[in-house]
């Protein structure tokens, strides 16, 4: 029964996303992998700080690999070699506190390739699903501390 109150702020939150990004033509799963990423960092407010930063930052390393192609061999070649110089960048980062969650990096990059070489349609659902992270991670401890408030009373 533990997980019960996670369970139900997780699927009530993914409901309304999903249906909210239907709604104004966002794509939708992007949002799932932050929110996974979230969760995969600690599920605590530090987990915003720790996810963010480095998804963001595989999001625009993605976008520098595609625009930096034409440069670095043509489009089959140039992307490849771009990718290889993001991904040696990516670990290199990783002693930085803000950019030590590598993992966040190469999934948030992955979902840039993912959706297209597409920068915001990623940004905005990726940085929507840690929100929704912690908004999920949060609710059940606001039931539970209410329901102790309330059980004590009596």
């Amino acid at each position: 029964m533990q997980f019960f109150p996670l369970a139900l702020s997780i699927a009530v939150l993914a409901g309304i996303w999903t249906y909210f990004s239907g709604q104004f033509n966002l794509l939708t799963w992007p949002a799932f992998v932050g929110w996974a990423l979230f969760f995969a960092s600690g599920g605590n407010a530090e987990s915003v700080k720790k996810t963010f930063f480095p998804s963001v930052c595989g999001v625009i390393l993605g976008y520098l690999a595609v625009i930096c192609a034409p440069y670095l061999g043509g489009p089959a070649l140039g992307v490849a070699v771009g990718v290889t110089i993001i991904a040696f960048i990516m670990v290199m980062l990783a002693p930085i506190d803000i950019f030590a969650f590598v993992p966040a990096q190469f999934a948030c990059c992955a979902a840039f390739f993912g959706t297209g070489a597409k920068f915001w349609p990623t940004i905005i659902p990726l940085v929507t699903g840690i929100g929704l992270g912690y908004i999920s991670a949060i609710l059940p401890n606001l039931f539970t501390k209410q329901g102790k408030k309330d059980s004590a009373a009596h």
